[in-house]
């Protein structure tokens, strides 16, 4: 998301190359965040990860509380799992997340309560994948893995770590209703307007 073009250049000048003289049917496609093709997004089978931050950035303390949102378009193929701020306004009912709550220690083996939290109006297909998702890439035998329901939540660990309880979204009535939107240039200043049926 705010990754500077640094990367892009260094691969472009220095490794494409390198790359090419290994293998003669390289393609290369720069692509940004929200906008993966399908073909990209088809080798991940629904458990494409997005995490905030930087590479190679290592915490100075404890680690850091981390809260997932399992997002999709419509499509199975462009399911992703999107980390966002970790606080209780973000919740919606109807989506599902997974919050990771590292207990002590700052390396992969330190103990944590992973929550797989599903919304009381997500869709089955949803709270499934983020049950396996939650199993696969964040279980571990230093973790604790518990799935919630909304309104299961436990107050010790679960609302300590996102700040608190707070009033969150819970009708999520706007996913009912379909807007379609223009964006122009045409005029020489960008404008959207909201196209009506």
């Amino acid at each position: 998301r705010r990754a500077p073009n640094m990367g892009w250049l260094t691969f472009t000048f220095g490794l494409e190359r390198k790359f090419k003289q290994l293998c003669k049917r390289l393609e290369v496609v720069r692509t940004h965040q929200q906008q993966e093709s399908l073909k990209f997004m088809s080798h991940f089978h629904r458990r494409f990860i997005i995490r905030d931050g930087k590479r190679n950035t290592k915490p100075e303390g404890r680690l850091p509380v981390e809260l997932f949102e399992l997002r999709s378009n419509g499509s199975a193929l462009c399911t992703r799992l999107v980390q966002v701020k970790a606080d209780a306004a973000q919740l919606n009912s109807a989506f599902c997340y997974i919050l990771n709550v590292p207990l002590e220690g700052n390396n992969e083996t330190s103990s944590a309560i992973v929550y797989a939290w599903i919304g009381g109006n997500s869709d089955a297909d949803s709270a499934r994948l983020v049950e396996q998702i939650a199993e696969e890439k964040f279980n571990n035998p230093w973790v604790s893995l518990q799935v919630l329901t909304e309104g299961s939540e436990p107050d010790n660990f679960f609302w300590v770590a996102l700040g608190g309880r707070k009033p969150y979204d819970t009708d999520a009535d706007y996913l009912n209703y379909t807007r379609l939107f223009r964006c122009s240039n045409e005029k020489g200043y960008f404008t959207v307007s909201e196209k009506c049926t």
